[in-house]
């Protein structure tokens, strides 16, 4: 069958949502265009936005369906790791590497959590509850309690912090790892 005929029987709010991951990684958040989407998926614009209330919540539909692998590798098995600081250290080094790896896919998605916008605030909500209870779950693989819980919160918005420094420039790429050791250290201390 030939490509494009493969395409065009795929669903077309996966080819939407592959459109944009791709105008993204390539071009950067400004790539996020409905004419641009319409044309690289093959659907037109009232299809995009019948599917996805903006393209903020479409970018992060996409980047969330994506990561689910992501989470899958963090909860499916156990972090290794002797310490509870061991164990996050390895978790957060794994997650910043994998998020650094493509700065345009990432700056975009963190312009679209930091929008503001009413559609979007489910998504950060639902991104940092996933994030903080893969957190407490490398604090506490067995269950964790709620100082626990209180303590994969403070990690998260500090990794989040370092995150959004990093795609603003102010903090460097290895810096995020040394914030994040540091504050396992002050936090986890055992």
């Amino acid at each position: 069958m030939p490509k494009g005929a493969a395409a065009a029987k795929q669903d077309p709010r996966r080819r939407i949502l592959d459109a944009a991951l791709a105008l993204v990684a390539t071009g950067g958040y400004e790539a996020l265009q409905v004419r641009a989407i319409s044309e690289r998926a093959g659907v037109s614009s009232r299809t995009i936005y019948a599917n996805f209330s903006s393209l903020d919540s479409l970018l992060i539909v996409a980047i969330a369906e994506q990561s689910e692998a992501l989470y899958t590798r963090f909860t499916g098995s156990p972090i290794r790791g002797r310490t509870a600081a061991d164990r996050v250290d390895r978790m957060i080094s794994d997650l910043t590497q994998t998020m650094t790896a493509n700065r345009e896919l990432t700056v975009a998605l963190l312009r679209a959590l930091l929008s503001g916008k009413r559609d979007v605030s489910r998504f950060v909500t639902g991104f940092g509850g996933v994030l903080r209870t893969m957190l407490a779950s490398a604090i506490a693989p067995d269950g964790p309690s709620a100082r626990d819980r209180d303590i994969a919160e403070l990690l998260e918005s500090i990794w989040f912090s370092a995150l959004v420094g990093w795609a603003s420039g102010t903090t460097a790429d290895g810096d995020i790892g040394r914030i994040m050791r540091r504050a396992c250290r002050l936090l986890l201390a055992e």
